[in-house]
């Protein structure tokens, strides 16, 4: 297992570097710099070069990428072109707001995705099956920021029952914290739980296949004990490393979300840094993104390997 586990991290090592050249150059690529963005196009060319002298955008690029590096080795994301704050710290003032938007839409997620994946691999081909396989398809097909809308529609401005916008720590004010969570949370929820629950149906197909059900059926179990206690228990693992994919669909949806419902959180600043071309800020948000997705995913394989030794042979 350690040797494994060692591999593994390992292999993380050149991952992040890798993410940290395509996060500095691909900022680059995008049309327009930092200095047009805060003066217009339009602007005095001697007041635009020295701008651009001052924020270091006239050097070579290679000189830029390796005192950028060497930053962020030390934890210094540089400063904000526009707001000429320390990115470090205007990032963790709003980690607290995605993470509580994160875990809330996470939870939503499971709680939908598990349930009905399940009850869809137990009868494969069913007409309970095709409803969900349906559901599925139809929840993939509609984007998190139409459904937001829908949901703001009905709950919100129709019939009055929680907040539209807003945002509370949940130590200031847990009740209202989680008044003003649950639109946006119920939003990014829905938005994954189908990926999710196809992804469990398919683990729940392949367990239910094995002989060892037919022979609990067979003893007379209880179907739910079966469904829980020998498949579920036993796609454990695949559920897992399926977990380590949601968590794409979690950052992404959280972005749109987050733009949506006015919520202070990193998704904000991606959306914001982009417009505003703040190169330090997208390079900054692109890597800890990145970073967050190979740990959570390096984490579900260590996990999926302690669960299914079988894992580590492969």
């Amino acid at each position: 297992m350690l040797r494994y586990a060692l591999g593994r991290v390992l292999l993380a090592v050149p991952l992040l570097f890798g993410l940290s050249v395509l996060s500095f150059v691909y900022v680059r690529l995008i049309p327009g710099d930092p200095v047009t963005a805060m003066l217009g196009v339009n602007s005095n060319p001697t007041v635009v070069a020295q701008l651009r002298e001052q924020f270091g955008l006239d050097r070579p690029l290679p000189g830029q990428y390796g005192d950028w590096l060497a930053g962020v080795l030390r934890g210094d994301f540089g400063v904000s072109f526009r707001s000429q704050m320390p990115i470090s710290t205007i990032i963790v003032d709003r980690i607290p707001a995605t993470l509580q938007l994160a875990g809330a839409g996470l939870v939503v997620s499971l709680l939908i995705a598990i349930p009905a994946g399940v009850a869809a691999g137990m009868r494969p081909g069913s007409r309970l099956d095709s409803l969900i396989t349906s559901a599925t398809l139809f929840g993939l097909a509609v984007p998190a920021f139409f459904l937001g809308t829908l949901l703001m529609l009905l709950f919100a401005l129709t019939l009055h029952l929680v907040p539209s916008q807003g945002y509370v720590p949940f130590a200031d004010d847990p009740a209202q914290s989680l008044r003003l969570t649950l639109l946006p949370a119920l939003t990014l929820g829905l938005a994954i739980s189908p990926y999710l629950a196809r992804l469990t149906r398919s683990a729940v197909v392949e367990v239910a296949q094995e002989p060892f059900v037919p022979f609990a059926r067979a003893k007379g179990l209880a179907p739910r004990k079966i469904s829980v206690g020998y498949v579920l228990r036993n796609a454990l693992p695949s559920l897992v490393a399926a977990l380590g994919l949601t968590v794409a669909s979690l950052m992404a949806g959280s972005i749109v979300v987050e733009a949506l419902f006015n919520w202070p959180g990193t998704g904000r600043l991606v959306t914001g840094a982009v417009t505003e071309r703040d190169y330090a800020m997208v390079e900054a948000l692109l890597l800890i993104y990145g970073g967050l997705f190979i740990v959570v995913n390096l984490v579900c394989e260590l996990a999926q390997s302690l669960l299914d030794p079988r894992v580590r042979l492969t």
